[in-house]
């Protein structure tokens, strides 16, 4: 895997999924990375599983160095998170499929939320970037990953925020 990183939340996994299915998170998000939420949805199961859907956009200014160059405007990013049902100990895996409208650039990442206690939970992610530009691709991915892996630490960072900010 292409992009590892592991962190421990001070809030429960029901407190951490519940953050991430709001929209006012994902717009609290966007402002921190400079990109705006155009459109965010969730769809709930009777099984507790949430797949969450958001399209953000922003400028390519905010892209690695090289995609700067190729890319010009505004950059469209679709994002679907899929939390399935909690297990018996409380926690939860998420897959996340990133597509950038227009560019044959995709991210997919797993994230697993594991209870430690009712107030601590160890987040890990692992996922991979695909970029299929001839002769940039391998480039591009190289500047690509750095930057995920430090939105995930941001993620982890923010939700702890926001969840301290909503008691």
């Amino acid at each position: 895997m292409a992009i590892e990183a592991e962190k421990v939340i001070p809030h429960s996994v029901e407190n951490i999924v519940e953050a991430y299915a709001t929209e006012a998170f994902h717009t609290h998000l966007a402002a921190q990375v400079g990109s705006e939420l155009k459109s965010f949805e969730v769809t709930r199961s009777d099984d507790g599983s949430v797949v969450i859907s958001s399209v953000q956009a922003m400028g390519a200014d905010k892209l690695p160095d090289l995609a700067r160059k190729v890319v010009k405007g505004t950059v469209t990013v679709n994002i679907t998170d899929t939390w399935g049902a909690p297990d018996a100990g409380g926690s939860r895996r998420s897959d996340t499929v990133v597509n950038v409208a227009n560019a044959p650039v995709k991210g997919v990442a797993s994230q697993n939320l594991h209870a430690r206690s009712s107030t601590e939970t160890l987040a890990t992610v692992r996922g991979d970037v695909d970029i299929k530009i001839p002769l940039l691709g391998k480039k591009l991915k190289a500047q690509a990953e750095p930057h995920m892996a430090k939105f995930v630490e941001l993620q982890a960072k923010e939700v702890s925020k926001f969840i301290e900010s909503q008691r």
